[in-house]
């Protein structure tokens, strides 16, 4: 699951800082790959967090809409996966499926779980 977001990036004396308009807290680095990466990270484990305590992920404020302040500062999308940090166990579920549609799956090698989980996030998010 992918979820993008604005993030305002502050040159500073020495490195950036970033924040998030629709998230507490920031990010800092060294330098702008340093920023980025770490803007990432932060936003990773922020969703992973709003997942994990079952809140509701905020809608993200449309990049048009942040104004910078001054001309060391300018916002970027930052694209944060927070799959991998989710805590969340998996659960095993029992689902019935046309007896065809399982044979031509068992041919092609499906993974049925992880199809079943793509469709869920696709709907869910």
């Amino acid at each position: 699951m992918k979820k993008s977001y604005p993030a305002v990036f502050s040159k500073e004396d020495e490195g950036f800082s970033i924040i998030f308009p629709d998230f507490a807290g920031a990010a800092q680095g060294d330098n702008l790959e340093d920023a980025l990466s770490n803007a990432k990270e932060f936003l990773d484990g922020i969703l992973a967090y709003y997942i994990d305590e079952d809140l509701p992920l905020p809608e993200p404020t449309e990049i048009v809409a942040i104004q910078v302040e001054s001309n060391t500062q300018f916002v970027s999308l930052i694209q944060g996966d927070p799959s991998p940090y989710i805590k969340k166990k998996t659960v095993r579920k029992n689902v019935t499926i046309p007896e065809w549609l399982a044979s031509r799956g068992e041919k092609d090698n499906v993974n049925f779980s992880k199809l079943l989980t793509d469709a869920l996030f696709e709907k869910y998010g």
